[in-house]
């Protein structure tokens, strides 16, 4: 599977401000084995947020960077809770909402910030279980891709701004809670 970037060099710097800007930010499984993010602020100054991974089957491998660079990273799991260096393995039970699980801990911990960048299926369980409060919707408006991942489907919100950026349109969308 090729790696495609779907927002210009001008959001990708927007969307670096907006991480050095929040406590967290938080992936799933999916994205972080098949993309190996950084989840850093690497274009824009400030701190980088901590990160957050949920993978419950712990199946990041040792080598990615969320688990060998060094930076702290929260992994939620259901099979250990443990310190390794920067890297918390966090363990959640299946039984109850998992999301609910992991923002109770973040509370706990005092992070009270997450920028939730994906994938599509974290992504659309944060707006089902209704704990979102604002999204951020990108849109390449020359770019094509044929075979992708359904985006998410925001619910009970209104858009609140659009902006431009050379081929992107960025889509400001409030929840209605």
């Amino acid at each position: 599977m090729s790696r495609v970037i779907i927002s210009n060099d001008y959001t990708n710097r927007l969307v670096h401000k907006w991480r050095s800007e929040e406590v967290a930010i938080m992936v799933g499984t999916n994205t972080a084995l098949h993309d190996d993010p950084s989840l850093t602020n690497r274009l824009w100054t400030g701190n980088d947020p901590v990160r957050v991974v949920i993978d419950k089957e712990l199946k990041i491998p040792a080598t990615h960077h969320l688990v060998s660079d060094g930076k702290k990273t929260i992994i939620f799991n259901t099979l250990k809770q443990e310190d390794a260096g920067n890297v918390l393995y966090r363990r959640i039970t299946t039984g109850n909402s998992i999301l609910q699980q992991v923002m109770a801990y973040l509370f706990e911990m005092k992070i009270q910030s997450v920028l939730v960048e994906g994938g599509a299926k974290l992504l659309q369980s944060f707006i089902d279980e209704g704990l979102w409060d604002e999204s951020r919707t990108i849109t390449n408006n020359t770019l094509v891709i044929e075979d992708g991942i359904t985006s998410p489907v925001l619910k009970n919100s209104s858009i609140t701004n659009t902006e431009n950026l050379f081929s992107d349109t960025i889509y400001y969308y409030k929840a209605l809670q």
